[in-house]
């Protein structure tokens, strides 16, 4: 099992859940394809609050202030482009790819 969390951090889709981790002020991929209806998982492993918002294909999401060890979940259900950013560090930026 250990093998397909590291595939589904690399980007790799497989259906059900993905992860993303936020550490030293950046997401742990640029781009993450997952399949309609999988459900992506932001957990916070920095030392400083972030605020995730998702937008695109019609959805526009807020995860609010997210703490340290906190996880903020989505399921995507709308095959396109999503743009990942986080409100307090603009530097961060992750695309998700639903297919």
């Amino acid at each position: 099992f250990a093998i397909l969390g590291a595939l589904a951090v690399a980007g790799v889709a497989w259906a059900g859940t993905q992860f993303v981790d936020q550490k030293n002020l950046q997401f742990s991929v640029s781009l993450l394809k997952v399949s309609a209806d999988d459900v992506v998982v932001f957990k916070n492993s920095d030392d400083v609050v972030h605020d995730i918002t998702i937008s695109g294909e019609g959805l526009l999401a807020n995860s609010g202030l997210q703490h340290p060890g906190d996880a903020f979940k989505i399921r995507l259900v709308k095959t396109g482009a999503y743009k990942v950013t986080c409100g307090l560090h603009p530097r961060m930026k992750l695309t998700v790819i639903v297919e």
